[in-house]
C-alpha cells in the first residue's frame, strides 16, 4: 500500500514543496571555491566526505563553514591531530560517479570515507529494491578496492520533519519512507566489518540565518563516530 502512496502522493507532494516552499533547501546558496577543508594539527588524518543531502552545505558560502569544516574541527579536537576533509558532493551524484572518485589509488590515501545520502526528491522516487542494490554496489566496492585499514561511515538519512518545517502529511509519509531506507543502510553496514552506520537524528529544525549553528550541531552527532573510526584505522595500520 505504501509503495503506491509513495509514487502517487508522497513524491509529488515533496517535489511541489521543494519547488515552491520558502523552507525548501533549493532556495539556499551552495558553497563555492575549495573542495577541501583543513583543521590544523600534527599528523593530519584524511577523510573523504562524499554524497549529497546534508553534505552539500546548503546555505553556506564555503565548505569550511558547512558540514565538512565543522566535522574537521570537531574530529581534530577529539583526536588531537590535524584533519583534512576532501569534499565530493552533488545533488545529482550517482553511485557510479561516486565510485569513479574512489579508485584504488585514492582509497589508499584515505583513513575514513564518510558518506551522506542523496536529496529527498531522488530518494522518494527509488523503489526499495533499487535502493538496496545501489547500497550493496557502493559498499562492495570497498571490499574489493580498499585497504583493510580504511573505515567507511554511512550517515543515516534525516527524517524530513526533524530537519525542516513541512506540511504534516508530507512529514509523516516521508519520514516513514526514510526509516525504511535507513533500515537497508544499517543492515548492509552491519554485515561488513569495515562499514558503520551512523544514526542521524537532529533534535531541532535547521536554521536559515547563515550562522553555521545548524552544521555545528549536526557535526556534533557525527564527529565522535568519525574520530573513533580514525583511531580504528591507526590501530589496524599499527598492527600490520
Amino acid at each position: 500500500m505504501f509503495e503506491s502512496l509513495r509514487t502517487t502522493v508522497v513524491a509529488p507532494l515533496a517535489e511541489r514543496w521543494l519547488a515552491w516552499s520558502r523552507a525548501s533547501w533549493r532556495t539556499l546558496p551552495l558553497p563555492s571555491g575549495s573542495q577541501f577543508v583543513h583543521a590544523e594539527g600534527p599528523d593530519p588524518d584524511r577523510i573523504l566526505l562524499i554524497g549529497a543531502g546534508i553534505g552539500m552545505g546548503y546555505g553556506m558560502e564555503s565548505h569550511d563553514d558547512a558540514l565538512a569544516g565543522q566535522i574537521a574541527r570537531q574530529v581534530s579536537e577529539l583526536t588531537g591531530r590535524g584533519v583534512q576533509v576532501d569534499v565530493v558532493v552533488g545533488e545529482r551524484l550517482t553511485v557510479e560517479v561516486a565510485l569513479d572518485n574512489l579508485s584504488v589509488t585514492r582509497l589508499r590515501e584515505l583513513d575514513v570515507v564518510l558518506t551522506t545520502s542523496g536529496s529527498l526528491d531522488r530518494l522518494l522516487l527509488l523503489p526499495m529494491s533499487v535502493w538496496a542494490r545501489r547500497t550493496e554496489l557502493f559498499l562492495n566496492h570497498f571490499a574489493k578496492n580498499a585497504p583493510a585499514s580504511l573505515r567507511v561511515l554511512v550517515v543515516g538519512i534525516p527524517e524530513l520533519s526533524k530537519v525542516v518545517r513541512v506540511p504534516p502529511l508530507l512529514g509523516v509519509l516521508a519520514d516513514h519512507w526514510v526509516r525504511k531506507l535507513n533500515c537497508v543502510l544499517e543492515m548492509s553496514c552491519a554485515s561488513r566489518p569495515y562499514a558503520q552506520f551512523i544514526p542521524f537524528q537532529p533534535t531541532e529544525i535547521s536554521g536559515r540565518d547563515g550562522t553555521g549553528r545548524t552544521y555545528r550541531n549536526w557535526a556534533g552527532l557525527i564527529a565522535p563516530s568519525v574520530a573513533a573510526a580514525v583511531q580504528q584505522h591507526h590501530q589496524v595500520v599499527t598492527a600490520h
